[in-house]
């Protein structure tokens, strides 16, 4: 049996310290920590909405209603990513396997498509926010989003006839 220079066991210490399972669990964590605090924020605008409907200010109700639905849908996105990142680098095939999310990603594609549909429902949210704020003054700026968004969902159902 071979020993080992202590250089060499320096080097496979340091190697196994960086692998990317240790890097995806400090980006998941981090991620995780983002979601959660989107979260209060959302809960925060909610709860702003439901002052002004209880204080009789029915003027903005619909949209700060929007933008906590927003900002839910938001964190939502950061939860599903730093679930899938920790799912795919850090878990095995057993990890989240009771959640309806997460049980179907097997690879990085699937983490990609599922992210991308959550990124389109927020994008609609966001662009129906825009349109609801706005309303008075609606600028060229707002109707290349709603193009936008069309051009994302087409190229997603081409890549899922793809995978079929």
């Amino acid at each position: 049996m071979i020993d080992e220079s202590p250089k060499q066991k320096i080097a496979s210490k340091l190697e196994k310290m960086f692998q990317v399972r240790y890097l995806a669990l400090i980006v998941s964590f981090f991620l995780m920590l983002n979601g959660i605090l989107a979260i209060a924020l959302g809960v925060k605008h909610l709860w702003e909405t439901v002052l002004i409907l209880f204080g009789n200010h029915d003027k903005g109700a619909g949209s700060s209603i929007i933008t906590s639905i927003d900002t839910f849908l938001f964190a939502l996105v950061i939860l599903i990513l730093a679930g899938g990142i920790f799912k795919l680098f850090v878990g095995n095939q057993n990890t989240f396997k009771e959640s309806a999310v997460f049980s179907k990603l097997n690879n990085f594609k699937d983490l990609k498509v599922l992210l991308w549909e959550t990124i389109l429902l927020t994008l609609t949210v966001w662009c129906a926010l825009g349109f609801f704020i706005d309303s008075d003054k609606l600028l060229y700026e707002q109707l290349i989003l709603p193009f936008t968004i069309l051009l994302l969902a087409l190229a997603l159902n081409f890549i899922k006839k793809g995978e079929h």
